[in-house]
């Protein structure tokens, strides 16, 4: 049973829930739609928003979190277990990632364009910088999201549907979205499992730090600090 039928979390709370989700699937819908276009910084903003709405209603958060099962380890396991799924799927995935931006470059400008986009000192730096946005986006789709749909619908579902939501908000750069996709299915079986927050996070930043450096040859650092 998903969802404890008691006097704190009857079908009223499960219908209020749904109205939740629903506002702001409509809302975000329509900002990426008429926002398509939007300086990094609006992300941001919203982000921090929605992480401090979330922080309001934090014990109710937690409170749908204590229902749900598919722990696979004790509490003081959960971190180490948590870093070593997270580092086999990231290890896996950064062997792809690598491949095709190699691919791309060699394509585009030879041997010594892979070398230089796969070998960008910057790379490391941007991954440090990455993690706090992306700790704030694991937070805002497992904490919230993802603990709000195992109340209300199957298991496969919710995970589908966070990661659908995940990939929808990175509309409308289709290949990040392909990515996001299956990178948020992923990260939402882990938070599911070990409730574990940060293993995640670095995940979020290294992958995501490579897509922009491999496959699509930008230099973030340089993007940042305004370079080009």
């Amino acid at each position: 049973m998903l969802y404890r039928d008691d006097s704190a979390f009857a079908s009223p709370s499960r219908r209020a829930l749904a109205a939740e989700l629903l506002v702001l699937a409509v809302l975000a819908a329509a900002f990426l739609v008429f926002f398509d276009a939007r300086a990094g910084y609006v992300d941001l903003v919203l982000a921090l928003v929605a992480v401090g709405m979330i922080l309001a209603g934090g014990a109710r958060s937690r409170a749908l979190w204590s229902l749900q099962d598919g722990f696979a380890a004790a509490p003081g396991n959960r971190l180490r277990r948590a870093a070593a799924a997270a580092a086999g799927f990231t290890a896996g995935s950064l062997l792809v990632l690598a491949a095709i931006g190699g691919a791309l470059a060699f394509r585009d400008a030879g041997l010594h364009a892979v070398l230089a986009r796969l070998a960008n000192p910057n790379l490391p730096i941007a991954v440090l910088l990455y993690l706090p946005w992306a700790l704030l986006q694991q937070f805002v789709f497992q904490f919230y999201l993802l603990g709000r749909l195992l109340a209300l619908v199957p298991v496969n579902a919710a995970i589908a549907l966070t990661a659908s939501a995940f990939a929808a908000v990175h509309y409308p750069r289709a290949p990040v979205m392909v990515v996001t996709l299956v990178a948020g299915a992923v990260w939402a079986v882990l938070y599911r499992r070990f409730r574990s927050l940060l293993p995640l996070a670095v995940s979020h930043a290294l992958l995501g730090a490579a897509l922009h450096y491999w496959v699509f040859g930008r230099d973030l650092v340089a993007v940042w600090l305004g370079a080009h």
